[in-house]
């Protein structure tokens, strides 16, 4: 078969990738969608190839830029998205021509690489056999049960803090997130720009974020969704001060267990302290078993060149892992 392969830019009209994503990953988005993770993404634009046979888009995939701390440096790195091929033309090769594609372009923009992904089945073995990216960990969900947090957990009255909603950027959200600083040697970058870019305008999926305020000033923050109608994701969860991840945690889990009425709060099961320990300390479990709710596992690879071999980048401990850095 004769393939076409051409990059993709901000110009096109990108609604020939919406069939492509609801045949690989059943979702439905409309043309928007790509133009807001792949054009309006605030860490810059994105390198996306794709692949044409007879004049039609067949497979595409790309990265996104993003801004991490690494060692206390920001650094501009990438993250791997939309692997996608059409069922038609699956083993043939296309995903591994698009991703040395996208990776020669990427090193003329950079000599230092590091790249972030989360591979599906399909994908996951072309990453690592021959692409020579590196598996970090297969990763575990944790969950919370509400009757274990109540057990766990109880009420304590403290007229020192409240909730507060953010349904929109204010001020004291705004300054929370320019004030952030990582307490993990590898952190993606969450500030302003980023925040209102992946949670507040994101077309696809639907965010929650509340925080919470002691003596006028807001201490620390938590991103969640209900996803299912009995389980919330954890999407993000960050407090300035690390002593305040296990006093205040709790206080988070309760307000987002009485709001949503939900069974299980879960979330991925980080390394990382103070966050792990935090969790740990609320309630949160790993299914052990291979069948059963949580007991998936999401794979974490990365792709580095240009750094040196003792930066840290393959320790899973290192990463502060959570669900916001997911595309």
């Amino acid at each position: 078969m004769e393939f076409e392969f051409k990059k993709i830019t901000s110009h096109e009209d990108l609604g020939r990738l919406t069939e492509l994503m609801y045949l690989c990953f059943g979702l439905k988005v409309d043309d928007s969608y790509f133009k807001w993770k792949y054009f309006d993404n605030p860490a810059g634009q994105a390198i996306v190839y794709e692949a044409l046979y007879n004049g039609k888009t067949v497979g595409s995939y790309g990265i996104i830029p993003e801004f991490y701390w690494i060692d206390g440096v920001v650094k501009k790195t990438y993250q791997a998205v939309e692997a996608m091929t059409h069922p038609n033309f699956q083993r043939k090769g296309l995903f591994v021509k698009l991703a040395q594609l996208v990776l020669q372009d990427s090193l003329q923009q950079n000599k230092e690489i590091l790249m972030i992904a989360f591979p599906g089945a399909q994908s996951i073995g072309g990453f690592i056999n021959k692409l020579n990216w590196k598996l970090i960990n297969n990763c575990n969900y944790i969950f919370l049960p509400n009757f274990l947090f109540k057990l766990k957990n109880h009420n304590k009255s403290n007229t020192d803090f409240h909730i507060v909603k953010f349904n929109e950027a204010n001020d004291m959200l705004l300054n929370y997130l320019e004030a952030t600083q990582p307490h993990t040697k590898i952190s993606k970058v969450i500030n302003k720009e980023i925040f209102r870019w992946k949670i507040l305008d994101n077309p696809r999926l639907k965010y929650n974020t509340i925080g919470i305020v002691n003596n006028s000033e807001l201490i620390g923050i938590s991103v969640y969704r209900v996803d299912y109608q009995n389980t919330c994701l954890i999407n993000w969860l960050h407090f300035n001060d690390e002593p305040n991840y296990k006093i205040y945690t709790p206080i988070f889990l309760q307000h987002i267990f009485k709001e949503t009425n939900i069974k299980y709060i879960y979330t991925w099961n980080s390394k990382s302290e103070p966050l792990s320990q935090a969790y740990e300390k609320c309630g949160f479990i790993t299914n052990p078993f291979n069948l059963g709710p949580f007991h998936s596992k999401l794979p974490f690879a990365i792709y580095q060149q240009g750094f040196s071999k003792d930066n840290g980048l393959q320790i899973f401990k290192n990463y502060d892992f959570q669900p916001i850095i997911l595309d």
